[in-house]
This record gives structure tokens, C-alpha cells and sequence, in this order.
């Protein structure tokens, strides 16, 4: 019997710690692993943003003290570099009701520094 065989293009996995990974929980709390916090600039605080079409989260790094900053809260103690945002107003306000927490599958960060998170690319995020 003749094979078709397809080659897998994506290669192997990069290890969490190596790429960008955010989740969202259902108390509205979103966490960013220490290679998002890197990737952003290592902010001590953000802005949210929501684009309601493409229903999509942004944050971008802010100076600690603007009015609508949200601070980055150490998760984990020293052991991560990961930190916590704690987003329940802005959850509310655009109704994002997770029902479990969620891991965004494709976030980013575009030219402008901008992570972006869609509510389209999501999946159940994995236990650690």
C-alpha cells in the first residue's frame, strides 16, 4: 500500500515559559505568564482596551500613574515572573462572562505594542 504522508509544518511545541500565554478566569482575573510581561516591556501597569466587532481584549503597558492603569500584581510570589491583572469591572462592563478559565490560543502583540487577546481564540487552559 502506497503512503500519503502529510507533513506536520508546525514542529514541535515551544515550552510555556518561551512563549506568550494569558488566560482568563471567571472572577474576571487575567494572568500573564513572565515571557507576555517581557514582550510588553515589563510594565508595572496597563490599559485595557475592547474592540467590540472583532471582540477582542487589548493591553498595552501605561505609566503607573494614569487614571485608568491598572496595576500588575505579582502571581505566584518569586518563583514566576508571571503577573495578575484584576479586570472584573471591565469583564462586566463588556460582558465577559468565562464560564472556566480560558487560555487565549492566539494572543500577540502587534507593531504598536498593543497584546492582542480574541474572545474567538480561546480554549480550556491546562493545569500546571
Amino acid at each position: 500500500m502506497e503512503m500519503q504522508w502529510e507533513e506536520f509544518e508546525p514542529g514541535p511545541a515551544l515550552p510555556s515559559a518561551e512563549q506568550i500565554y494569558v488566560t482568563i478566569n471567571p472572577k474576571g482575573h487575567l494572568y500573564l505568564n513572565s515571557r507576555t510581561i517581557k514582550a510588553l516591556g515589563e510594565p508595572d501597569a496597563v490599559i485595557l482596551m475592547y474592540d467590540r466587532r472583532k471582540q477582542a481584549i487589548g493591553i498595552k503597558r501605561a505609566p503607573l500613574d494614569r487614571h485608568n492603569a491598572y496595576r500588575l500584581r505579582k502571581k505566584d510570589g518569586p518563583r514566576t515572573g508571571g503577573r495578575m491583572i484584576y479586570t472584573a469591572n471591565f469583564c462586566r462592563h463588556h460582558h465577559i462572562k468565562p464560564d472556566k478559565t480560558l487560555a487565549f490560543t492566539a494572543a500577540e502583540i502587534d507593531k504598536n505594542g498593543v497584546l492582542i487577546l480574541s474572545m474567538h481564540q480561546v480554549s480550556a487552559a491546562r493545569k500546571k
